[in-house]
C-alpha cells in the first residue's frame, strides 16, 4: 500500500500532525513547515497541501506536482492571484462564522451600549444615567451572502435584528429578507444600520464603499469589514468619519497588512482597527474540514469547497 504524503506549511503547522494522526493513525507521511522560506526549502513532490495560501503561492513558483491544496485560510488571494492553477483548491466553509459573528455582534453592542463612555464616566466617578441603543428593530446589511453571512444573520435576527443582504447576482438567500445587487446598493445602504463586509477581495469588490457609497449611508450608522480590506476607499472613509458622515467604522482588514504606522485609520476618530482577528484558523477546526475533504480525494470523489479560479472564490 502506498504511502500518502501530506505536506503542511502553516505559521502553527506542527500542531497538525498530532491531530491528523488521531484521526488517520501512522499511515501517513507529515512534512510541516512553518515559514514561507521552509516551505520552499522542504516541500519534496508531495501531492497534497495543508497551507496558508501565501506559503503555498510561494511553493507554487517552481510549478510543482501537486493535486489538491487545501487552504487553513477562508481568502485564497494569493493563490488566486497565481499564474500556476494546475491543481484543486479547496477552502474553509462552516468554520468561521460563529467567531465572526460573535466579533460582529460584541462590537455593536460596545457601540450601541455606550461602553467607551460609561468607562469613562466611571473613570471621571460621574454618574449620568444616559440610555441606551437597542438591536431590536435595527437593520443590518451584509454584503456578503455567502456561508458566514447567513450565520450572521440567522444570529441577528434571533436579537430582533432585520436583515438585507447584497451579493453580485441578485439570488434570494435565505434568511435575507431582501438582495440587492450593485445597481441597487445606495437603496440597501439608505436602509442599513449596521453595514457589515464580508465579500472576497474581487476587481468588482474593490473601493465598493466609496465616497458615493459612504454618502448614502445614514448618519447614525456603523461600517463593519471582517471580508477583505479591498473594500473600502480608506480616504474616503476617513473623510466621512471626520465630516461625521457615518457614526464609526470598526475595521479588521485592510489593503495592506500589517497596516502600515502612517495609516490615517489608527487615529481617526470613531474607527477602530483590530488586527485581523474577527475569525482565526484554529487547527481543530481545519482538521475537520480537511478529513472531510480527504476522504473524498482517497475515494476519488469530488471536493467539497471547491474554489473557482475565475470567480475567485
Amino acid at each position: 500500500m502506498t504511502t500518502l504524503s501530506i505536506f503542511i506549511a502553516a505559521q502553527n503547522g506542527a500542531e497538525y500532525p498530532d491531530l491528523l494522526k488521531d484521526k488517520l493513525g501512522e499511515e501517513i507521511e507529515y512534512t510541516v513547515a512553518t515559514t514561507i522560506e521552509d516551505s520552499v526549502s522542504k516541500y519534496s513532490g508531495q501531492p497534497v497541501l495543508l497551507a496558508r495560501p501565501d506559503f503555498a503561492a510561494a511553493i507554487l513558483e517552481s510549478k510543482p506536482p501537486i493535486d489538491w491544496i487545501q487552504s487553513t485560510w477562508a481568502g485564497v488571494t494569493p493563490l488566486i492571484e497565481h499564474s500556476y492553477k494546475n491543481y484543486i483548491l479547496t477552502g474553509v466553509k462552516n468554520v468561521f462564522g460563529s467567531q465572526m459573528t460573535e466579533y460582529i455582534i460584541g462590537h455593536i453592542l460596545y457601540h450601541e451600549l455606550r461602553m467607551e463612555e460609561r468607562a469613562e464616566q466611571q473613570k471621571q466617578k460621574y454618574w449620568k444615567a444616559k440610555g441606551s441603543g437597542r438591536l431590536q428593530d435595527k437593520t443590518m446589511g451584509i454584503l456578503g451572502t455567502g456561508s458566514i453571512g447567513i450565520d450572521l444573520a440567522h444570529s441577528v435576527a434571533t436579537l430582533g435584528v432585520r436583515v438585507i443582504g447584497y451579493n453580485n447576482s441578485g439570488a434570494s438567500v435565505e434568511p435575507f429578507g431582501q438582495v440587492f445587487t450593485k445597481e441597487s446598493i445606495k437603496d440597501f445602504l439608505r436602509q442599513s444600520d449596521y453595514v457589515v463586509g464580508i465579500l472576497p477581495d474581487l476587481p468588482v469588490t474593490t473601493n465598493l464603499i466609496d465616497t458615493a457609497a459612504l454618502k448614502a449611508m445614514k448618519k447614525s450608522s456603523l461600517l463593519i469589514n471582517v471580508g477583505r480590506g479591498n473594500l473600502i476607499d480608506d480616504d474616503a472613509l476617513c473623510a466621512a468619519l471626520n465630516n461625521h458622515e457615518i457614526a464609526g467604522a470598526i475595521l479588521d482588514v485592510f489593503k495592506e497588512e500589517p497596516l502600515p504606522e502612517n495609516s490615517a485609520l489608527w487615529t481617526t476618530k470613531n474607527c477602530i482597527v483590530t488586527p485581523h482577528v474577527a475569525a482565526m484558523s484554529y487547527p481543530a477546526d481545519i482538521v475537520k474540514v480537511f478529513l472531510r475533504n480527504l476522504e473524498h480525494y482517497m475515494t476519488g470523489e469530488p471536493l467539497l469547497y471547491q474554489i473557482d479560479f475565475e470567480k475567485g472564490y
